[in-house]
């Protein structure tokens, strides 16, 4: 009995599951208060255009909105990873999904840091 279940334990897991299951939660508590603040943000703002271009003005809100933005953009990268290990069987085609999804997180992330930059700019004019 011993044997077989020294056989068995060393298949199957890669280890790394603990890591990606932990940044889901942690970047799922994180984002409870940031879309709270924020939705509260354009709440109180909501009746003039003016006033919500406003809220970046003060470099805390900027900061606090565009770490929101990265935090979702991660925590949305790792829940489509585990739904494609989950659901897409063929090793092909899960590898180039992932590799899409990572691609398009970053891009994602790239232009979102720009044009927050860029937004910032403009309102310091």
């Amino acid at each position: 009995m011993k044997t077989a279940l020294k056989k068995v334990k060393a298949l199957g897991t890669a280890h790394n599951g603990v890591h990606h299951w932990w940044a889901q939660r942690i970047t799922a508590i994180a984002l409870i208060p940031l879309v709270v603040w924020f939705t509260n943000k354009v709440i109180c703002t909501a009746h003039c255009h003016k006033n919500i271009t406003m809220i970046f003005e003060h470099e805390f809100s900027f900061v606090i909105f565009a770490l929101m933005l990265f935090i979702l953009l991660y925590h949305s990268a790792l829940g489509v990873k585990v739904i494609i290990e989950d659901y897409v069987h063929c090793k092909c085609a899960k590898t180039g999904a992932i590799i899409g999804v990572n691609l398009l997180a970053w891009l994602t992330g790239a232009l979102l840091f720009f044009a927050l930059i860029k937004n910032l700019i403009l309102l310091n004019q």
